[in-house]
């Protein structure tokens, strides 16, 4: 099972995770200028292709029916780390924008930052799957992006679609985050002066 878009989806994966990094870590205390408001943009627009990964699962049944080996111990581990490897770039994003927001006293935005994002998310997750839209297709051709966006968004099932995303994403998010900072904080715990997660 060699597929090249499972190498290209995780790339696109990772690639909020790395856009953070500038973003909201090195350049935590740097002037939010027009260049960092530009990153940010891009950061959102690329922000859904972490969890959009969780929707490739469309492709299993195909591959268990052309599997030529165990399903079990071949197919099903790839996806499982496929998918695992989405939502852990995803968590990355979102852990370095909200110590970005603590660190500028703004904690209590957090929650409503986050939940915000997850709906982004799930829009921008529904408009790539449904509607086999790109991350900078926005940037590239800005007028026909908006009319294929108020396309899809006029569908009658698309407010059902979202709210499923919307669900499986923070669900996503939330279960990522459990597992992480649990196995952070028994890490920590046995160091001397490990330190937290934010």
């Amino acid at each position: 099972m060699a597929h090249p878009w499972l190498l290209v989806n995780t790339v696109l994966a990772w690639l909020p995770a790395v856009l953070a990094f500038p973003l909201f870590t090195l350049g935590r205390d740097a002037r939010r200028g027009v260049l960092w408001w530009g990153g940010v943009v891009l950061f959102v627009l690329f922000l859904p292709n972490a969890p959009y990964v969780v929707t490739d699962l469309v492709h299993l049944r195909s591959d268990v029916s052309d599997a030529h080996g165990p399903v079990v111990t071949g197919v099903l581990p790839v996806y499982a780390a496929f998918i695992a490897s989405g939502f852990l770039a995803y968590y990355l994003a979102l852990l370095q924008l909200r110590r970005y927001l603590v660190h500028h006293g703004l904690r209590a935005r957090v929650p409503a930052v986050v939940l915000g994002l997850h709906l982004l998310v799930a829009v921008g997750i529904f408009l790539g799957r449904w509607s086999r839209l790109n991350s900078w297709e926005p940037v590239v051709h800005p007028r026909d992006t908006l009319e294929r966006v108020l396309l899809a968004l006029s569908w009658s099932d698309a407010p059902l679609l979202v709210a499923a995303v919307f669900v499986v994403t923070a669900a996503g998010h939330f279960v990522t985050r459990a597992v992480v900072e649990t196995a952070w904080a028994e890490l920590a715990g046995r160091r001397p002066g490990g330190a937290a997660l934010v």
